[in-house]
């Protein structure tokens, strides 16, 4: 079937309340002493489990750091809904994979608006990456800045901007293994436009199905140059140790993501076809894809 839809790149802000903003959302990270670092974009792929790049989670624990292993700061996820009103979720558990640029984080309701929700929607994930030559369009957030302010009357107000914006463009390459030493994993190249903190933000296909996530990119130097940015390829999060019951408790035995798309879950398109094997490291995972 020959898509109708525009391949021809472009790069287009949303706006604040939109059917995209309530899949997706900025990260904001709470630091000691009033600190405050705006920077990543994320995807609700189960009601408390968001989806992003791990060199954006990276980036958060090596500015703020840990005390014995607990990240010495916070992390929330913002919808903003009509109102305007802002659904919180606050992470408290995070799993980053060996195998990729890929991160998974749990959450739980920070305020009452989060906490009311009785349904929230999540996007489905196409485990394989999209042909050369097909359309994708990928959701991030960029420019952002946040400041915590205090008034005369002592009370702390959070003061955050951020933009969203729909990129569309062509997948140009796809590497299967890695591009290279930088881009070790499986990735595609695109000719859309990612500017840095949509890293973490999905890509999407013509189906409205998660087939990446936006991971790196390589500005044109001139209006004459595409874009080079790539995506990471999403089956090598099925090896992704994980360590919660279905409730939300920690638990001691880790099993791998792949099970979450065989318990639906998750929706996640083509898991069939990857394996998971524990390796002689307890809670450790080799993940392949199965030819087809």
């Amino acid at each position: 079937m020959i898509s109708t839809f525009s391949k021809e790149p472009s790069f287009k802000d949303q706006p604040a309340i939109s059917p995209i903003a309530q899949v997706t959302s900025f990260i904001t990270a709470f630091g000691p002493s009033n600190e405050i670092f705006v920077s990543g974009s994320c995807v609700r792929i189960a009601k408390n489990l968001y989806l992003t790049a791990r060199h954006v989670m990276v980036d958060h624990l090596e500015r703020y750091g840990h005390i014995n292993g607990i990240p010495n700061f916070n992390v929330w996820a913002v919808h903003i809904q009509a109102g305007p009103e802002y659904s919180i979720w606050e992470a408290d558990r995070l799993w980053i994979s060996p195998h990729s640029d890929l991160a998974v984080f749990h959450t739980k309701p920070h305020n009452d608006v989060a906490g009311s929700e009785g349904y929230v929607p999540i996007i489905a994930l196409d485990l394989r990456p999209p042909a050369i030559g097909s359309r994708i369009v990928g959701f991030g957030y960029h420019s952002p800045s946040g400041r915590i302010r205090i008034d005369e009357h002592g009370t702390r107000h959070i003061e955050i901007d951020v933009t969203g914006a729909a990129t569309v463009g062509e997948v140009r390459d796809i590497h299967d293994r890695q591009r290279d030493q930088r881009l070790n994993f499986p990735c595609y190249q695109v000719n859309a436009r990612f500017d840095g903190s949509m890293s973490g933000g999905p890509v999407m296909n013509d189906n409205g199905h998660v087939c990446g996530i936006i991971c790196s990119s390589l500005p044109s130097e001139n209006l004459n140059t595409e874009h080079v940015c790539y995506a990471a390829t999403l089956w090598p999060l099925m090896g992704l140790a994980i360590d919660i019951s279905t409730s939300g408790e920690p638990q001691d035995r880790a099993y791998p993501f792949l099970d979450l798309a065989r318990d639906n879950i998750i929706t996640a398109i083509g898991w069939e076809q990857v394996v998971a094997r524990e390796t002689s490291a307890a809670g450790l995972y080799e993940v392949s894809l199965r030819a087809v």
